[in-house]
């Protein structure tokens, strides 16, 4: 009975240790004596080692999706910048357009080419251009961009 007994309270004590040492608690830098005894019977340690690889590895992952959206984000900037800056150019051939248009019509005022009728039909449709072109912004649309060339267009 006496040897039982001698073997019985050593594992009774480790087991009450191994209980004790939760994964969360066994941290190498704040455990005494008998949690650090637990957490090493009790594989305490090995489970907080496999928990912060797994957070390691959820976090990379995590990681590694945002610097793809980040990429995909820059990716499609560029591809606004770009589309902003066709239309700009387009936007500036138009008002050209429409510069000589006007030079057309100042000419044809001069030199009395055009019936009254006509004249003023031409001006109308310049005044159109002028109030569809102040609406538009220094980033038009591609709607901007076609409803000014159909003014134009006309005349």
């Amino acid at each position: 009975m006496i040897i039982k007994l001698r073997y019985f309270l050593p594992l009774t004590g480790l087991c009450l240790l191994t209980g004790c040492s939760s994964t969360q608690s066994c941290n190498p830098d704040q455990t005494g004596f008998f949690s650090g005894i637990g957490c090493s019977v009790g594989s305490g340690y090995q489970n907080r080692t496999q928990n912060l690889q797994n957070q390691l590895g959820s976090e990379q992952q995590n990681a590694a999706q945002q610097q793809q959206q980040a990429k995909q984000s820059y990716q499609q900037a560029n591809q606004l910048q770009s589309s902003i800056a066709e239309r700009r150019n387009e936007l500036s051939k138009i008002d050209s357009q429409a510069w000589t248009v006007r030079q057309k019509l100042q000419k044809a005022k001069a030199n009395h080419s055009l019936t009254s009728q006509e004249l003023k039909q031409k001006e109308k449709q310049l005044a159109t251009y002028n109030a569809a072109r102040a609406k538009v912004s220094t980033d038009p649309s591609q709607q901007d961009i076609n409803a000014l060339s159909s003014i134009l267009g006309k005349m």
